[in-house]
């Protein structure tokens, strides 16, 4: 990590030193009471040379900083040379009525001074506000407020700057939305969820997403939908994902349309700081009476959802995620070296696997053979006449084509919810509990991390686990066999049984 290399070099102490090169430090002006720092590599293993590249560095933020105050001093100057007109707006209090005082731009303003502020405007949106102080950062956006407030006015749609005015009907914000969505690649599933999200936004202020773009682009608009985000009761980080998608309306906009849409709204659009991971609510395992319950040959359930019943083993033995294990294909089942094995792989647009380490082959444990499964899945396929490119489990894809979100809340989530097994002390129990039981049984049966790594689909903590370790099948099927639940005996030889039949 960076902060254990680095060591401070006593001739400048902005200057410091990283695996032989040499990097600029300085603290910045703390932002919510917060210290933060500003590094940056002067590209240089010659101290001399990084000397001369400090000098030059730090010249260009004082540079920077005393251009975008000098901007700010000419604004305010402007703006106080400016007619407002002073009206009371009725705002909800604590469930009571009051008049707010609010004051807008008159019409009766010169329009060269307006778009004099325009240009400044745009100015101060090109330099970088992270060596600033919350002072001057607040001073900025109540300027951009003002400099949109103006843009609206009639006597600027008259003809002053028509070239920056947008052009009636040219974009709607679903027409920004989709551009934004296309051009992030997102996966289907995250890319509804974002369509979502802008629409709910779009809902507070009044607006859909076939209303002209220019009904949103306004500085007021985009304040009432931050209050509203700051307001809601979720973590910090679905804020942010918030706040993510109205930053990427108002950029995406200006690259359809840079004349018409060329102010900064950006820097009005508060920052919300990823959740930190102690605030997230773990995955817990689930115990072993809770398994038993699951797997009670009393209960039916599993007899009328069969592919409830195989998904929920694919996550038990090998730590499948929700969607790689209900996304088999049946030529995802293969025989690798005479050995069965479960091969995840993106082969179909609904199959959202969540990185390379997942992506692999995985030697199927002695115990899910003996249950029937491969047999299951050989019996299925010849009398259906399915092909290798079908759905094992049908219920994964939706009428639509879509993968089916429901998929395991509608199956497994429900069976344990009419259990009545309830997670306890803010920990979730869901499909992925499954995961963590498979690694825990196999490190508790002395398996190396390297081999619960390739079976359970990590990464790897670090370089040489990520990138220098790979096991043949047969050692890893070695350690697989080695993920055993004798406790559920008695259940997986009932339901051998039971689903030799189906």
């Amino acid at each position: 990590m960076f902060k254990k290399c680095q060591t401070n070099c006593q001739a400048d102490k902005n200057l410091w030193v990283r695996n032989n090169v040499f990097y600029f430090m300085v603290e910045l002006p703390r932002k919510n009471g917060k210290r933060r720092y500003l590094c940056k590599s002067l590209h240089t293993k010659n101290y001399y040379e990084a000397q001369e590249r400090l000098k030059i560095m730090k010249q260009s933020m004082r540079t920077n900083n005393i251009e975008v105050k000098s901007y700010i001093n000419v604004a305010q100057s402007i703006i106080n040379q400016l007619n407002f007109v002073e009206y009371e707006e009725e705002v909800e209090v604590a469930g009571q009525v009051l008049l707010q005082r609010k004051k807008y731009i008159s019409e009766q303003n010169d329009p060269a001074l307006i778009e004099r502020l325009i240009a400044i405007v745009g100015k101060l949106s090109t330099f970088t506000q992270q060596t600033l102080d919350d002072d001057d950062i607040k001073i900025i956006k109540e300027i951009i407020n003002i400099s949109v407030a103006a843009q609206i006015q009639e006597v600027y749609k008259k003809g002053v700057v028509k070239s920056k005015t947008p052009p009636a009907g040219a974009l709607t914000i679903e027409k920004v939305m989709i551009y934004m969505l296309n051009k992030v690649n997102n996966v289907q599933k995250v890319r509804i969820k974002r369509e979502k999200r802008i629409e709910k936004m779009m809902s507070w202020v009044g607006l859909k997403l076939t209303d002209q773009y220019s009904k949103f682009y306004k500085a007021d608009i985009i304040d009432k939908i931050c209050e509203k985000i700051k307001k809601l009761d979720i973590k910090s980080g679905v804020k942010r994902t918030y706040t993510l998608d109205l930053k990427g309306l108002i950029r995406y906009a200006n690259v359809l349309d840079s004349e018409a849409y060329n102010v900064n709204l950006i820097e009005i659009i508060p920052d919300f700081p990823k959740t930190a991971k102690a605030d997230t609510n773990p995955h817990w395992p689930y115990t072993q009476d809770e398994l038993k319950q699951i797997f009670n040959v009393s209960s039916d359930y599993f007899k009328k959802h069969t592919d409830v019943f195989w998904t929920t083993l694919i996550g038990l033995f090998v730590g499948a995620r929700t969607n790689a294990a209900m996304t088999l294909q049946y030529g995802d089942i293969i025989n690798e070296k005479g050995i069965d094995c479960f091969k995840f792989q993106d082969t179909h647009d609904i199959k959202e696997l969540k990185n390379s380490a997942t992506h692999r082959s995985v030697p199927i444990p002695a115990q899910l053979l003996d249950i029937g499964f491969v047999d299951y899945v050989k019996r299925r396929q010849h009398k259906l006449k399915a092909k290798d490119t079908d759905f094992i489990f049908p219920r994964c894809i939706t009428s639509g084509g879509n993968v089916n979100n429901k998929f395991t809340s509608r199956g497994i989530i429900k069976y344990v919810e009419i259990l009545g097994i309830q997670a306890k002390n803010s920990h979730k129990l869901d499909f992925h509990s499954f995961r963590k039981n498979a690694s825990d049984c196999l490190e508790m049966a002395g398996v190396p991390e390297t081999f619960i790594n390739d079976i359970c689909g990590w990464e790897g903590k670090n370089t040489r686990q990520q990138n220098y370790v790979h096991h043949d099948v047969s050692r890893i099927k070695e350690y697989a066999d080695k993920m055993r639940y004798d406790f559920l005996q008695p259940e997986f030889d009932y339901w051998k049984e039971v689903m030799s039949k189906i």
